[in-house]
């Protein structure tokens, strides 16, 4: 797996000498940007005793920590900018929210007296608890990467947040500990952290809850993928080189992630692939989650002069002049800002519905003065609606109630994840019966037949089905397959008996 590591990259004490970073992103949006910091126990999970390396208990968090940040639209103020020294201080209260102040206080001075004062003095956007912009806002989660603290993209959340967004984030954490597992309980934990994060918008004035997209690199850009095919409430998604592109073994562990569980418009923007032979030479040739969303719009770019590294703002922040490989450290700007200009453009049109937004990414990357040598992008639309529930009774109400079977395999033949509960079909049949259309109630009893042919209670419903249109002989012929599969149906006993005696 693709993994940064942002932590010892920013703190190192041999990292090079580094001049003020140039600008990460493009010019910010209409909106002063505020951050709050809010500490959070999800009391539904906690964490596993820990030890240190000598055997000794380690203080455990009473549950699940998650740390906050809350970047959203501002009124203007002339309070100071949070620096880049600001942040790191918050995140190292992040697990562990009693840290003693003089900790903290003791890390910060090593910060502003060592080889990288210059980046950690570094002014950014958001000014700490700035009164909010009046209004709602879309609300995007930041998923991070493995095991990284919640503002490794710091310059692209204040960016989005300028724009009109209310972002969210919180740090990178295991199951069980604070060490992230590469498994599908690790993903599965930091996908509940983004459903958590959710929730939390709830709380916010400003957020609007039917308009929320989550943003993921690395491991994040797995978790945000496994975190939409658990919750219909997200809208989009965007990938920066995410490992949903790499991790096959994972996703295809989990039954519930599929394209037609996460039909939602996604971006995914990532480094340059190696080339086939090295693939297979490393045996990472898999599966394309990606190629298979097929029901939804999906828009794969190529950042060239960028790494896996290069996609957190932090990591461009603290590295060397010699860490951006066959590139300067300006084309590698230029890409990051290329990124963000197109993560903002993405969100607006799917989440604002901004027409000249769609129309921007819809079109070639050159068409706005970027060089192929720096962005290459490819459009996939959706081929298909969701073959859902929903979309099966449409179906089958337009049909004049009829042909359920063969409406069913049809759209079977369509996707393969395609399925109906036997159960709702015999609940839905039952609300067709008591609204008087016994015709329809019929077939879908009988599709939940089809579908599951040792279903008794089905079989037993099309028996009073047919007897509300008169039809003694198929009431009594599904009555016995009712009871051959099922000993136990009393009533269709009962109505046998009935019907055969003439009553």
């Amino acid at each position: 797996m693709k993994k940064t590591a942002i932590l010892i990259l920013g703190f190192s004490a041999h990292a090079h000498v580094l001049a003020a970073p140039a600008p990460l992103t493009p010019d910010a949006g209409p909106h002063a940007v505020g951050l709050r910091v809010v500490q959070h126990y999800d009391y539904s999970r906690a964490m596993d005793e820990q030890a240190d390396a000598f055997g000794k208990p380690v203080a455990t968090p009473p549950a699940r920590p998650i740390q906050a940040l809350v970047w959203y639209p501002a009124g203007r103020t002339e309070a100071a900018p949070m620096r880049i020294a600001d942040y790191s201080q918050v995140v190292l209260s992040d697990v562990d929210f009693g840290l003693p102040a003089s900790e903290a206080a003791k890390q910060r001075t090593a910060w502003m007296t060592g080889p990288q004062k210059s980046v950690y003095e570094t002014a950014t956007m958001a000014v700490r608890d700035a009164a909010p912009a009046a209004g709602k806002y879309p609300v995007l989660i930041y998923a991070p990467s493995f095991a990284a603290q919640a503002d490794e993209n710091v310059d692209l959340c204040e960016y989005l947040a300028s724009q009109g967004y209310v972002v969210i984030a919180s740090r990178s954490l295991g199951a069980r500990s604070v060490v992230m597992t590469e498994d599908v309980e690790g993903v599965e934990a930091q996908a509940a952290d983004i459903a958590f994060l959710v929730n939390h918008a709830r709380s916010l004035p400003q957020a609007d809850l039917d308009k929320v997209a989550v943003v993921g690199f690395s491991w994040g850009g797995l978790a945000n993928v496994f975190a939409a095919a658990r919750s219909g409430r997200i809208k989009a998604l965007v990938s920066l080189d995410g490992s949903i592109r790499f991790h096959q073994k994972i996703w295809s562990a989990a039954s519930y992630v599929r394209p037609a569980r996460t039909a939602v418009p996604m971006l995914s923007l990532g480094a340059a692939a190696l080339p086939f032979e090295e693939l297979a030479l490393k045996d990472r040739l898999v599966a394309s989650y990606l190629n298979g969303m097929k029901y939804s719009d999906v828009y794969f770019g190529t950042m060239h002069p960028m790494q896996h590294g290069h996609f957190s703002s932090w990591e461009m922040r603290f590295r060397g002049e010699d860490g951006f490989g066959d590139y300067r450290r300006a084309d590698v700007v230029q890409a990051y800002r290329t990124m963000a200009l197109y993560v903002h453009r993405f969100l607006d049109a799917y989440l604002k519905q901004d027409d000249k937004a769609m129309a921007f990414i819809r079109q070639s990357p050159a068409k706005h003065g970027i060089a192929p040598q720096v962005m290459a992008l490819r459009f996939q639309p959706a081929a298909a609606a969701v073959p859902s529930e929903a979309a099966f009774l449409r179906a089958f109400a337009g049909a004049g109630y009829r042909d359920a079977q063969a409406i069913y395999a049809r759209m079977r033949a369509g996707s393969a994840d395609f399925e109906l509960s036997p159960l709702n079909l015999n609940t839905l049949g039952y609300q067709l019966l008591h609204g008087k259309n016994a015709r329809g109630a019929v077939e879908l009893f009988k599709l939940a037949t089809h579908i599951e042919p040792r279903y008794g209670n089905a079989w037993d419903s099309e028996g009073e089905a047919w007897e509300a249109l008169g039809d003694k002989a198929q009431a009594i012929a599904a009555y016995e397959k009712a009871v051959a599969v099922d000993k136990n149906q009393t009533n269709a006993i009962a109505r046998i008996k009935a019907l055969r005696a003439g009553s």
